[in-house]
Order: C-alpha cells, then structure tokens, then sequence
C-alpha cells in the first residue's frame, strides 16, 4: 500500500488543478496493485487504502485484485504488525496468510488480465481489414511501462525458477520490455551461510548469489534492485561497522558487495542505508541495451546522496520508507527515459522549452507547497 501510495502522488491519471500538475505532471496514467487477498476485514482496508491512496489523482485500479479474491473464497489476507520505536527501529511480526500459497500460475493469470488476447476470428476477413482491426486492437490494449515486484523471500512458491518465470511473463507484456524492478524485504539472516561456499567473514562469490535460491536466477531480468544495509550484508556477507572512523571502509565494502549483483546481470543497485542516505551504482552500456526503457543517462554511473535533515525531535516513522524510496526510483528512470523533467517552482525556464501555459486566475492566491499537497490528497473527501 505504501508502494501504491507514492506512485498514486507521483503519476497522476487525471489532474486536480492546473497549480498541481505545474508541481506534478503526468507520468504515468495508473497502478495497478496486484496481489492476494480475501474477503475479511484485512483485506477491504487494504482495499480501501489503495482506493483512498489514489483518489485524488483517479489512478489506482483495484479491480484485478478484487476479482482475484472473488475466485479464490478461502483466500485469507496476510497482516504485519510493525512496532515503530523512537529512534526510527522497527520490529514486526508477520502472518503470511495466503502467500504461503500465492502461486506463479495466481501471478501470471493476474498479468493476463490485464492484456487480455483477442477473440475475433479473423479468418473471415480481408488483408485490409486484419490490418485495420490490429490497429484498433493495438490502440485498445492499454500500454504498461513497469513491473514491480515486492518481498520474493516472503512469497514461497514465487523463489528462484518461478521468479524467473513471473518476471519474464510480466516483461513480454511491458512496452519494450519496461522496467522490470524488485525490492527485497524479509530476507532471512542464514541466507549467506545457505549458499554460500566461502568462509565466515568473506564477501559471496558471484557464482555463489547466483546460486541464491530465492533471487539467484531471476537476477539478470532484474532492471532495478532494491534492499537496504542490513539486507545487502545478509545476501552477500559484507562487513559494515556502521561508525564514523570506519565511514570510508564502510563504503568501499557496499560497493565491492553491489558489484557483486551487478556482475550477476542487475542493472541498476540501491541500498538505502538510513540516516546515511543511500548507495546507487549503475551497469555497462552493454547491460543497458537489453533493456530499452531505462534512461542512457545513468550508465555506469555510481552515486551516493545523504538523507535530508529533520528537525530536531522529529518523530520518525519509517514504515514503508523502501517501499516509497523504490517507487521513487523507478518513476525517475522513467521520467528520464521519456526526456520529461519535473519543474521546480521558480526556476528558470531553459531556452529550447515550450512556454508553459498560464494558470487561470484566481480571486485568492494559494502557495503551492509539498505539504498543501499532501492535504489536499489525504483529505479531499472531508
């Protein structure tokens, strides 16, 4: 939900104003959240969150997962309880529910339906007519850009050869491929020691993760990889000491450990370390080419950004930050991959762009500020 959320603010099917696409354009017209529910009390306010989350913007399509949940009356709705303590640490205890039996087969009918085939006999007709009805057909099946794929180390039946299948599926229906991202959640702390044939307190061997038996395989479709600190030292047996003597130590060992996923075919790696900010480092031309939606721009580049500053007392609730920070990655490789840059209220307009278009007039004039925004989404209906 925390997923849907941000996407539903960053890419707005449908305008609330001309003030607040000129803050947030279009980039994308819906989400479609896919997964599995059912019909208990878990499930409909999960629903209602996805409903709510994209009521302001009229794109989050719930259809798919209710009808999936119509199919399936013994469905049952997994539930986490995250205790958020002061300092920003999290626990959580997690009930799997039906993802214990959330199967590829479930995944893939899912993807179908939302690119359903055609069922006209088109024996009957003539060459112009075929042609002319594929043209109608192309036009009618809506386009989709990306797949994100969440948490595959709390979905069973959707490990290793079954992810490799899902994430193919989803990217023969993309549009060139798409972007195909995975953000990883709930890995397990005996996941180095599993596979891995190198002794305790050594970095994994690329021939080792790609044996991983979760997300070895599926690793080269994988366009955007995401996980945070603690998860990278998990999957590859990185040592990060986390002091500020050892800042620069620390550094060299997250990048030695991402070159490890982007040796095994990832494209793109972040690892959100915190109050540390994050680590992102991009692959080679030749990895980029395979797929075509992810911006030119970003090969072989590598970045650090620190995270902003909040003031003093802040109470932090890091619930969903991944989730939000994925989703964030992924609108801007294709934001970048379209040319479309979002404008900053007052900045300077470059010589080459377009006069933008003046907003109409209004008796009383209201600054337009992230928070405004946030208001006007989450409480709209009141």
């Amino acid at each position: 939900s925390m997923a849907c959320k941000t996407l539903a603010r960053l890419c707005h099917g449908a305008p609330l104003d001309e003030a607040y696409m000129e803050v947030t354009p279009p980039v994308v017209h819906s989400v479609i959240p896919l997964c599995k529910i059912g019909n208990d009390n878990t499930g409909n306010t999960l629903v209602s969150l996805l409903e709510a989350c994209g009521g302001a913007a009229r794109n989050v399509m719930t259809k798919y997962i209710k009808m999936a949940r119509d199919q399936d009356e013994n469905a049952r709705t997994a539930l986490a309880v995250l205790p958020i303590y002061k300092d920003g640490r999290r626990g959580c205890f997690f009930d799997a529910a039906s993802n214990a039996r959330f199967s590829p087969q479930d995944m893939i009918e899912m993807l179908n339906a939302l690119c359903p085939s055609p069922t006209l006999d088109t024996t009957a007709l003539s060459p112009g007519e075929v042609i002319e009805y594929q043209q109608i057909l192309e036009e009618s099946i809506p386009s989709h850009g990306a797949f994100l794929f969440g948490y595959p180390h709390l979905l069973p039946m959707m490990q290793g050869k079954n992810l490799v299948a899902i994430l193919t599926h989803a990217k023969s229906l993309l549009e060139n491929g798409g972007i195909i991202a995975l953000d990883l959640n709930g890995v397990p702390e005996d996941s180095y020691n599993k596979s891995s044939s190198t002794p305790p307190g050594t970095l994994r061997t690329i021939s080792d993760l790609k044996k991983d038996s979760v997300i070895g395989p599926a690793l080269p479709l994988v366009d955007i990889l995401h996980m945070n600190e603690d998860e990278l030292v998990l999957l590859t047996g990185c040592e990060i000491n986390g002091s500020e003597e050892s800042q620069l130590e620390d550094e060299f060992a997250i990048a030695s450990a991402v070159n490890l996923f982007l040796m095994c075919g990832v494209a793109i790696v972040a690892v959100t370390r915190g109050k540390k900010g994050c680590f992102i480092s991009c692959n080679d031309d030749e990895r980029f080419a395979r797929s075509k939606m992810l911006p030119a721009s970003w090969v072989d580049c590598t970045t650090k950004l620190n995270a902003m500053e909040l003031p003093p007392n802040t109470v932090l609730n890091t619930n969903g930050a991944g989730d939000s920070f994925t989703s964030g990655l992924l609108v801007a490789a294709m934001l970048r991959h379209t040319g479309m840059t979002v404008p900053i209220r007052g900045e300077e307009r470059r010589p080459d762009e377009p006069p933008r278009p003046k907003l109409p007039s209004t008796p009383v004039a209201r600054l337009v500020t992230p928070y405004s925004l946030y208001m006007r989404e989450n409480y709209m209906s009141l």
